[in-house]
């Protein structure tokens, strides 16, 4: 079985859990993505994920139905675009591709954005079902503070609570330690993942590593998860020693991919880049899965410092530092409609970038999941200009990366 096989049923078996608890009568939770899930795990809840949920459906291009729902009860097409779709599944209850079952309770944080707190309010008060908020606060300092880390350590007593209160279960210190434990492991091989697929040159059609993240946000405490993504660092091991790659196309270029998947042409993005020689071997949307730490301190500061909850100064030089790693030789960079926390900074970071790394950029617009926001021409003709600066910085007539 290769990773690819273990990683869709692991995703089938997470929804199958789902329902088996629903129709055994056990709570069912929504949470969001960088909710610290080892607290969910340790107490024993099921839960699934919005966003997770969200992506699918706009991958498979059933967003749109979802989308109008949403906005003919009223809401603008100015929120999340991840809200309207899985506001408009909360309306109908059902979709053609991929269903999972209404909630009973609802977890949530801020470190995404303060969009999270509201998106998850709508759907508390439209089901009438309790609603947990765990604060982290935004950093306006390079490192995370420790009066903020004060402040995340404090609310543990209440969350606890909320979740017993949930659960009917008692908390479990020992159970907790070995959650975190198996996230760790999990983080490690990620991390071990996303290396190889940052190596020169890469064993991989970088797009690939964007289908792995749904079990790294929805089960990483989990050894089965373990397991499966030790799966595709050994595979990716192993090409990389063969000098072999599943990149398709003419590896004539590295490509740093800026920004949230644009999931309803993720498709057309990956042909358009191979058509042009470009492969992608590095993003901070992928990146950040790779959670490792040594103790709570360290897990709740790690939780404290996902991409939109950093300053400017900080994600900047986490773009910089992965595009010199990856030897990337050019950037792209996805300005999504929908994520305004991202796009807020996302000028001055392309600025920044070309400033600091001297690669040339290209921006194009689009969203994470309205396919009304993307035009295929102005794509295009985008990567073809960054192609061809790229081909004009190459000492080898652009044919020097992969080589």
């Amino acid at each position: 079985m290769s990773a690819k096989q273990r990683l869709n049923e692991l995703l089938d078996q997470h929804y199958a859990e789902a329902w088996k608890a629903k129709e055994e009568g056990h709570p069912v939770g929504w949470a969001s993505s960088n909710f610290p899930q080892e607290f969910l795990e340790a107490m024993g809840l099921t839960v699934c994920y919005p966003e997770n949920h969200s992506t699918s459906l706009s991958a498979k291009h059933e967003s749109m139905k979802m989308i109008e729902k949403t906005e003919k009860l009223g809401y603008s097409n100015d929120i999340c675009g991840y809200a309207r779709v899985n506001l408009g599944y909360l309306e109908n209850g059902i979709c053609e591709s991929l269903n999972m079952p209404l909630p009973d309770f609802v977890v949530c944080t801020n470190n995404i954005c303060t969009e999270m707190i509201k998106w998850f309010e709508n759907i508390a008060a439209k089901r009438g079902i309790p609603m947990i908020v765990y604060d982290i606060p935004y950093n306006t300092e390079y490192e995370v503070s420790q009066s903020r880390l004060d402040y995340m350590k404090e609310q543990i007593p209440m969350l606890i609570h909320s979740l017993e209160q949930i659960s009917g279960k008692s908390w479990d210190e020992k159970r907790f330690e070995e959650v975190m434990a198996i996230s760790n492991q999990c983080g490690r091989q990620w991390r071990r993942a996303s290396r190889y697929f940052e190596a020169k040159p890469s064993p991989m059609n970088g797009f690939e590593m964007f289908n792995y993240m749904a079990l790294m946000v929805c089960a990483r405490g989990r050894k089965e998860t373990v397991e499966a993504i030790k799966m595709l660092a050994d595979e990716l091991e192993e090409r990389y020693e063969k000098g072999e790659t599943t990149f398709k196309g003419e590896p004539r270029h590295r490509i740093m991919m800026e920004g949230i998947a644009c999931w309803p042409y993720l498709q057309h993005n990956y042909q358009t880049l191979k058509g042009q020689g470009c492969n992608l071997c590095g993003t901070v949307y992928t990146e950040t899965w790779g959670r490792v730490y040594n103790n709570l301190d360290e897990m709740l500061k790690s939780y404290s410092v996902v991409l939109d909850n950093t300053n400017l100064e900080r994600s900047c030089d986490r773009r910089v530092e992965l595009a010199k790693r990856a030897q990337c030789d050019g950037v792209v960079m996805h300005l999504n409609r929908s994520c305004k926390a991202w796009d807020g900074i996302l000028f001055e970071m392309e600025r920044r970038i070309r400033q600091e790394t001297g690669l040339p950029t290209i921006m194009y617009d689009g969203d994470q999941s309205d396919p009304r926001c993307y035009a295929m021409q102005q794509y295009e003709t985008r990567v073809e200009g960054l192609r061809e600066i790229m081909d004009e910085k190459s000492p080898k007539e652009g044919r020097h990366t992969d080589e």
